[in-house]
């Protein structure tokens, strides 16, 4: 008898088969229980990592990836979960060495300072990618993990660590690692000869340590793979020639910037025909000559030549070797304005020629010279004149720094209408003319800085074309207009700016009251920002009234700068609920009343002062406030008390004598009831006498 099954027999009993091995959990019973209890260790003896576990598919849990096919636990991405107060992390390796088919362990940003039972990483041969990156690993013993251990790895980041003296050996054994990532360290000596043995190496960044020695000693030829190589930030001495490059043929990324000991030859060799590199960095190098390799070097997206010791003008052929970008900033360069060959079309879309020496008017076709451009960095030069409306016409721009230079005229319509993808503008240190453009209406722009120009106007009237859109200027973060002439109260669109995260009114001849409409701004209020410092700084103006109650709802402000103004009025004690703030100036007011202790709630506090104003009583001194001393008081006649040399005066109360005190009231009731008796006295007598 023949006995056939269906398909739906044969998933039925695949299916059970399938739980019988795994539970029917999503994924197996050992795996889950190690990492729950890597869960609880991560922040021990609270256990607060990964809140969001729940279920007993530890597949479906954050963080936690498995194999489809086996539902074994394949990939780990546990990014910054150790609570920052608690001190080094030594996960125990047992729990990571039961996950068999574990091929990518990402650990960064967890204080681990080594591993417990390092031995037990041997179980994990599918290993291909550990990243310990941003952890406190500061001995090279807690990497050595034994010969023939973790065979497959081919991804190994131990950056942003605190390791120390050479490179350890030990990560030689690693034939196949393709990727070695070690910037940020404190390792120094010379390049460890044992790396030459990994011929397989194709990324190796050892950028950002203290290496000492000379280049030419390590042999690079033995890297035969190599393509990216990063050497900058450390303290690499003698002579150095690109000829040590010559044989590695893949070599497309070299950045050996920042190694101010270094001394590079620049004249051209026999060898630089076989280099052919793609992105070259050779920032702060002390250069006083353009290496002549770099006219051959025909596939350069990105070459950076900033803070050296550059002059003349910049060859009109390096504008057209750099395809993407060029960083020239920071050199002695001087002439007019840099322009390609024959005027050609360049390809470059980042520029920056920042702190140089060039003069001249701004170029009048730059956007048919330069018509990808994206970022263009020119501040801090000597270019005079107007801003051509050329630069309307980038189509592409999106940063324009200009700042501190000897510009002035107005900003052109172009670069301020609705068509513009402008999203960065710094002109500040420069401008003359007339007030802000009234037609600034940059639907994507994000930060504004025209501070320290002599524009003149009313401020509410710039920027009146933006109130025609809802709200005005959307995306904008950062708004800088301080140190002009502008006039008028602090308009209420401002309010409207929802995104805004650094408002810098400062240094100007603004009057009237502080808009009470500030909490409108979403930023300040619920910590969602990109910046690490909200600030508001509306000091050095007229304004009068007393600060807003709104002013206090601002939770995520960490910069509040309201001195030298004419503001009146009582310090709330609800400025308390400004936890994050780090610096608060009410300084040259006309404030009065007393400092209320629940100011020093304000933990944060590094910068408090409210010199020059009325106020009176005795200052408080717990928490923050212990350590600001007489110059953030003085000016203040009725302040008393630590830090400054007037004492408080003391009002002694007289301890209560409760004896004396009911004799005392025992008396007076019976004089009170004598008194009239005594005064009835004598017309008794005189009854009793008649």
């Amino acid at each position: 008898m023949e006995i056939t099954f269906g398909n739906s027999t044969f998933l039925l009993i695949f299916s059970l088969l399938l739980c019988m091995c795994s539970g029917c959990h999503g994924c197996m019973d050992e795996e889950r229980d190690a990492l729950l209890q890597i869960k609880d260790s991560i922040n021990s003896p609270e256990g607060t990592a990964f809140s969001s576990w729940y279920g007993e598919d530890c597949c479906q849990w954050e963080g936690v990836q498995c194999n489809a096919s086996t539902t074994r636990v394949s990939s780990i991405f546990f990014y910054y979960r150790r609570d920052s107060l608690l001190k080094n992390w030594y996960p125990n390796a047992t729990l990571f060495a039961q996950f068999k088919d574990l091929e990518i362990l990402h650990l960064p940003g967890n204080q681990i300072a080594g591993f417990t039972s390092p031995d037990e990483l041997h179980s994990l041969k599918r290993l291909q990618q550990l990243n310990l990156h941003g952890n406190s690993i500061e001995r090279a013993s807690h990497l050595c993990w034994g010969k023939g251990a973790l065979p497959s790895l081919y991804y190994l980041d131990l950056s942003g660590n605190n390791l120390q003296g050479f490179i350890p050996e030990c990560l030689c054994d690693s034939l196949l690692l393709k990727r070695l990532i070690l910037f940020g360290n404190y390792l120094h000596g010379k390049i460890s000869p044992c790396l030459s043995n990994m011929t397989a190496l194709q990324y190796l960044d050892l950028s950002n340590n203290q290496f000492s020695d000379s280049l030419p000693t390590f042999p690079f030829h033995n890297l035969p793979s190599i393509y990216t190589l990063i050497l900058s930030g450390n303290k690499f001495r003698g002579k150095f020639s690109f000829s040590i490059f010559a044989n590695l043929s893949r070599l497309s990324h070299l950045d050996i910037s920042y190694n101010p000991y270094l001394e590079l030859e620049t004249e051209s060799q026999n060898w630089f025909q076989s280099i052919k590199l793609i992105d070259l960095s050779l920032a702060g190098c002390n250069l006083r000559k353009l290496p002549r390799f770099l006219s051959s070097q025909n596939n350069l997206k990105s070459l950076d030549l900033s803070d050296n010791l550059l002059e003349g003008n910049i060859p009109s052929w390096l504008m057209h070797n750099a395809t993407l970008q060029l960083r020239v900033r920071g050199n002695n360069l001087s002439g007019p304005f840099p322009k390609t060959f024959a005027n050609i079309s360049s390809r470059l879309t980042s520029l920056d020629i920042s702190y140089n020496s060039f003069y001249g008017p701004l170029l009048e076709d730059i956007h048919l010279i330069f018509p990808e451009l994206l970022y263009l960095r020119a501040s801090d030069n000597g270019f005079n004149g107007g801003i051509p409306p050329s630069f309307g016409r980038l189509k592409r721009l999106q940063s324009l720094h200009l700042s501190g230079n000897k510009l002035h005229g107005e900003i052109p319509f172009l670069l301020t209408s609705n068509m513009s993808r402008l999203q960065y503008l710094y002109l500040g240190d420069n401008l003359r003319g007339d007030a802000l453009p009234r037609n600034l209406s940059f639907s994507n722009l994000r930060v504004i800085n025209l501070g320290n120009n002599d524009f003149t106007g009313n401020l509410s009237d710039s920027l009146s074309w933006s109130l025609l859109q809802s709200p005005a200027l959307p995306q904008l973060r950062v708004l800088i207009l301080r140190g002009n002439h502008l006039e008028g109260q602090i308009p209420h669109w401002l309010c409207q700016m929802r995104h805004l995260e650094i408002l810098d009114l400062s240094r100007n001849n603004l009057s009237g009251h502080i808009p009470d409409c500030f909490d409108n701004i979403t930023s300040w209020i619920d910590f969602s920002h990109d910046l690490n410092m909200l600030d508001l700084d509306l000091s050095s103006n007229k304004l009068t009234g007393s600060i807003p109650v709104q002013i206090t709802q601002l939770k995520a402000l960490n910069v509040l700068n309201l001195s030298h103004n004419k503001l009146f009025g009582e310090l709330s004690p609800e400025l308390a609920k400004l936890t994050d703030l780090e610096s608060l100036d009410v300084s040259h007011n006309k404030l009065f009343g007393e400092l209320c202790p629940e100011l020093t709630n304000l933990i944060f506090l590094a910068v408090f002062n409210v010199s020059f104003n009325n106020l009176s009583g005795t200052i408080p001194v717990a928490n923050q406030f212990g350590t600001f001393d007489a110059s953030s008081y003085i000016g203040n006649p009725g302040l008393c008390g630590n830090p400054l040399s007037r004492k408080c005066e003391v009002v002694v109360e007289k301890p209560p004598k409760s004896d004396g005190n009911v004799l005392l009231s025992n008396m007076a009731t019976t004089n009170n009831l004598l008194f009239p008796c005594i005064l009835f006295l004598p017309v008794v007598n005189f009854i009793w006498g008649v």
